[in-house]
């Protein structure tokens, strides 16, 4: 809000659009005590930076970084109501006028809020120091459950916190002193829930660095210039991440690399963990979990089931304990790149330079988005269920860390300049007045939207007993009924249908082909396994090419099976040197495979595209779309071509090209480098084939698990490299990009036709017009999808169990088989929330067909009504 809203107010009198998400999810992020934005309750001007304080004044009237009481008009209505029209916190923060030198004290918060969080994680969560006793120490079902006890009475006490307008207590020594029970219990809370959430305590301790840094920017380091504040945070945290790296090195090379005998001897000290880890058993690490020991085959197939996906948990545990240093190690260079880059390599002058410089860090900011959720796709793609929830956590917390160093960072008057000058920025003003986005922002925040302004109302009732001549007579303060009056003039019915076609598409990536796909190329690797090896290569480049038309179907199976069926049957053909031969084999198919079905692909596009409907619902004549197609027009290879072509989803991106009747052999040509995505892939696949060899401690598991790593790696690069490109050429080109084209005049006139039915449409749809019943079945669709969605990634190891391309089907459950029937791989857990989706899948095409016909009724009712009477006659 505090970004958005006042540049969006000075473009237009008309109520701020773009306020409002932001300054819902920064309100409803206050109740967890993490930051506090306001959304501007009036067109007024930007206030002068705050004055310096004198040394050892503290801080009054205080809000989430607003040191000061700005002056305002004493008469403004609203002002007088709350007192809240305050400097932005952006604009505080960024400091003009912070030219200032970094103290030695400010030095050394610096450098312990840098290294305390990493000799903790070393310390007390990894195996180099008490990591085991830890984990042990929580895992009794009873530390669980007071875990859930201290997150309860946090949140509460949270709750209390911001309906009694922490915020605004008059003394930062009480704000100080009611702040430490929740973090303290917040703190219990992640330790004591670690034996179901390993990850919580690591991230939670990481978690720390970037918010006391923000704190120390926002509190202590004011007047500090910035590049010299960021350049010491990141040199801190170069050197901690340096440090940590040695450490753990000595320690792996001591006898405790990773291997058989290694690994049993961790596994057997976290007794504590195996005793509590499954809900109905007691279980013990070599007869119940130990890949060559165990004896689980009396048990029932669902018991078995249940002991095998406890084992799977237990094992996420002491991996994430044996890697904990360079999971602390991966954060610091991650945080304090981000910190090089955004913090000391961007030009913070006046000027020009200071616009470009904000334009630049909008960049970034944008890259950062592509990288996160560029990670949380490759991640749910190529990595198991309990790693995938730990990556997941980690992205998360980056997202939401970068989402307020971008509010707090960003120079406010700067980007209204930049909204009027600036098309990129236009372009992005444009873009959240989308539904489609609004629809993101409403998915992301869902059911925080009733409880804040339950929350906010009790917070309304305490200012008006505290200051009932100062504040208003309204329900909800003065910036949650700005709120309230702003998401009023919201299409409801449409963003809600599109959230549903969002948990609608989720499911269906990463929930329904995703698990089906591995079950087929598992059990066709089982078919394969005898047949000639000319046969199975023709068989795997067909099978592989009708993978690559399906739409939902991603790559990366598709080579790992490559590279596991191939891989295996050349090593039992062709001798000793046949396991090499194979992986060269599978990458050539793939690489041929993924060119003949660019092509196919390409000419599905291309009749589609003979329909100007088609063209009209993939916006080809759109600015992005327009970007994109003058990036592939490109002859030759060149980086944003090859990085679009390569790093973007399969289908989408091959159809579009026949949509826009792009050039084939260059289109092909630039889909070569596609090699350096597939290759890691087929290498993962055909390591894979050869862990039964030499059992788990050989070195094929391990070379396997870098080869999916680095898979990861390349093809996040990728995607995050074509939209950084993108943007650039939106930016570069906006002007001509959306100028008027001939050759789509044809979808112009579609639109202008079609506008009288949408606009009837949207009559119908309004919320105001539906009954309670299409409300009640539209409201409860979304919720049920919403849920199914939060299930299964929340839980997801209790919706399904852990099965990969390499695992068969026929093999016993505690193998990391199905037990012979594709649907075991489906847990009762998984199966309720299927029906939970599927609710919602009927209530969403029960409300379109119902609405659908309403609106068809109602355009033919306008259409009669305006016709000649004559006519009508």
């Amino acid at each position: 809000a505090l970004v958005l809203a006042p540049m969006e107010q000075e473009m237009s009198h008309e109520p701020t659009q773009a306020a409002t998400f932001a300054a819902l999810l920064g309100t409803t992020l206050s109740c967890f005590g993490s930051l506090k934005v306001k959304a501007p309750l009036k067109k007024v001007p930007m206030p002068q930076p705050p004055k310096p304080m004198s040394s050892g004044t503290p801080p009054q009237h205080q809000e989430a970084g607003v040191i000061g009481k700005p002056e305002t008009d004493d008469h403004s209505e609203e002002a007088d109501r709350s007192g809240l029209v305050r400097a932005t916190s952006s604009y505080w923060v960024y400091g003009a006028s912070g030219n200032g030198p970094l103290k030695p004290v400010q030095s050394l918060a610096i450098f312990l809020a840098c290294v305390i969080p990493n000799f903790l994680v070393v310390a007390i969560l990894s195996d180099v120091g008490y990591g085991v006793e830890v984990y042990n120490a929580v895992s009794p079902r009873t530390m669980s459950l007071g875990g859930d006890v201290a997150v309860f009475l946090a949140a509460v006490s949270l709750v209390v916190l911001y309906v009694s307008d922490w915020f605004y207590y008059e003394r930062v020594t009480i704000q100080v002193v009611t702040a430490i029970p929740p973090l303290c219990l917040i703190t219990l809370g992640a330790f004591l829930k670690a034996r179901n959430y390993p990850w919580a305590p690591m991230l939670f301790t990481l978690f720390s660095t970037p918010v006391v840094i923000g704190f120390l920017r926002a509190v202590t380091c004011t007047q500090t210039k910035r590049e010299t504040f960021y350049r010491r945070v990141s040199m801190f945290l170069g050197l901690s991440a340096s440090v940590v790296l040695v450490v753990w090195i000595v320690w792996m090379t001591s006898d405790h690399q990773w291997n058989r005998t290694n690994k049993d001897e961790l596994a057997q000290r976290f007794s504590e963990l195996y005793k509590y880890v499954d809900k109905d058993m007691q279980l013990n690490y070599t007869q119940h979990c130990h890949p060559d020991l165990k004896n689980i085959s009396h048990f029932p197939t669902d018991v078995r089931a249940s002991i095998k996906s406890a084992c799977s948990r237990a094992a996420s545990v002491w991996l994430l304990v044996y890697a904990a240093p360079f999971v602390a190690v991966l954060c610091d260079v991650v945080v304090g790149v981000f910190c090089f880059t955004m913090g000391v390599a961007t030009d913070t002058s006046e000027g020009d330079a200071r616009l470009n410089a904000v334009v630049r860090a909008m960049k970034q900011f944008i890259i950062c988005l592509f990288l996160l959720f560029g990670g949380m796709y490759c991640s749910a793609s190529i990595f198991s269920i309990s790693l995938t929830t730990t990556l997941l956590a980690f992205l998360a917390a980056a997202l939401l860390v970068l989402v307020i160093w971008m509010v707090l960072e960003m120079p406010t008057k700067d980007l209204q300049k930049l909204l009027q000058s600036s098309s990129f920025a236009k372009l992005l003003g444009q873009a959240w007045q989308s539904d489609w986005v609004r629809a993101i922002a409403v998915g992301a925040v869902n059911f925080f939207i009733p409880i804040y302004f339950f929350l906010n109302s009790l917070n309304q009732k305490v200012r008006k007993a505290r200051k009932p001549h100062e504040t208003g007579s309204g329900r909800y303060t003065p910036q949650a009924q700005k709120i309230l009056d702003e998401i009023h003039t919201w299409n409801w019915c449409s963003i809600l249908t599109k959230v549903a076609i969002f948990g609608e598409l989720f499911f269906t990536l990463q929930v329904g082909f995703t698990k089906g796909t591995y079950v087929f190329l598992s059990w066709l690797t089982r078919k394969l396994a005898s047949i000639n090896l000319i046969v199975v290569c023709v068989l795997v480049y067909v099978v592989g090419l009708i993978m690559f038309l399906l739409p939902p179907v991603p790559g990366v199976p598709v080579y790992i099976f490559a590279g596991i069926v191939i891989a295996d049957v050349s090593s039992r053909k062709l001798g000793d040197n046949g396991f090499y031969i194979g992986i060269f084999i599978a990458c050539c198919i793939g690489f041929f495979c993924k060119l003949l079905a660019c092509t196919l692909q390409y000419y599905i596009g291309y009749f589609l595209g003979k329909n100007v409907k088609i063209q009209q619902l993939i916006k080809v004549d759109s600015v992005p779309t327009r970007a994109v197609e003058q990036i592939l027009k490109k002859p030759g290879l060149n980086l944003a071509k090859v990085a679009i072509l390569i790093g973007g989803p399969d289908w989408p991106v091959s159809v579009t090209c026949g949509i826009l009747r792009l050039n084939i052999p260059q289109m092909l040509l630039g889909t070569m480098p596609v090699i350096t995505i597939l290759s890691p892939c087929v290498l993962a696949g055909a390591f894979i084939s050869r862990q039964g060899l030499g059992g788990e401690d050989s070195i094929w598991p391990m070379l396997a698990n870098f080869a999916s790593i680095f898979a990861f790696v390349a093809q996040t690069t990728a995607l995050v490299i074509a939209g950084t490109l993108t943007v650039r050429e939106i930016q570069e080109h906006s002007d001509s990009l959306a100028e008027y084209r001939e050759e789509h005049a044809a979808i112009a006139e579609l639109s202008r036709q079609e506008e009288d039915a949408r606009r009837c449409y949207q009559d119908v749809t309004r919320w105001e017009n539906l009954t309670w019943l299409d409300g009640f079945i539209l409201l409860s669709g979304v919720a049920s999808q919403l849920v199914s969605g939060l299930l299964f990634v929340l839980v997801g190891s209790l919706c399904f169990l852990p099965f990969s391309v390499d695992k068969d089907i026929n093999a016993a459950i505690e193998d990391g088989g199905l037990g012979g029937h594709p649907l075991n791989i489906v847990l009762p857990l998984g199966w309720a929330g299927c029906l939970i989706f599927f609710y919602g899948v009927a209530a969403h095409i029960a409300h379109s067909k119902m609405m659908g016909r309403r609106a068809k009724a109602e355009f033919s009712k306008r259409k009669y009504s305006q016709q000649p009477e004559t006519e009508q006659g």
